[in-house]
C-alpha cells in the first residue's frame, strides 16, 4: 500500500508533468481553475473546474469528446472536469494544442 505522506505535492506534480527528453514542456502553461466562471455567465449558472492553457495572446480550454473520438482536445470553450484531480488526469492524457506547436522554437527557450 502506498503511504500518501511519502509524497510532497510539488514533487509529485513535477514528476507527473515532466515531459520526456526532447519533448516540449507545454503543460507548464496550463492552469487548473476549480471555480471558473466564463465571462457572461449568469448568476444562477454554476462554476466549473476547467483546464486553461494561456500562451502569449492565445487562450484555449481542454474539452472531452463524448463521441467516437473519445479523447481530449483544445477549444475556446472548456468542459467541466468536476475536480482538480480529474482535470489533472485529463491534462496528462491530452496532446498539446495544435496552435502551440507552431511556436516550438519559442517554447524550448521557455519564453
Amino acid at each position: 500500500m502506498l503511504d500518501p505522506t511519502m509524497f510532497s505535492a510539488e514533487g509529485l506534480l513535477s514528476a507527473l508533468l515532466k515531459d520526456g527528453e526532447g519533448n516540449l514542456n507545454w503543460r507548464r502553461y496550463a492552469t487548473i481553475i476549480p471555480n471558473y466562471r466564463a465571462p457572461g455567465d449568469r448568476d444562477y449558472e454554476e462554476s466549473r473546474c476547467v483546464v486553461m492553457l494561456r500562451y502569449q495572446r492565445m487562450t484555449t480550454f481542454l474539452r472531452h469528446s463524448k463521441g467516437p473520438r473519445q479523447g481530449h482536445w483544445w477549444d475556446i470553450y472548456g468542459d467541466d472536469y468536476q475536480s482538480p484531480e480529474l482535470a489533472l488526469l485529463a491534462l496528462l492524457e491530452a496532446e498539446p494544442p495544435r496552435c502551440l506547436l507552431c511556436h516550438t522554437d519559442k517554447l524550448e527557450g521557455g519564453t
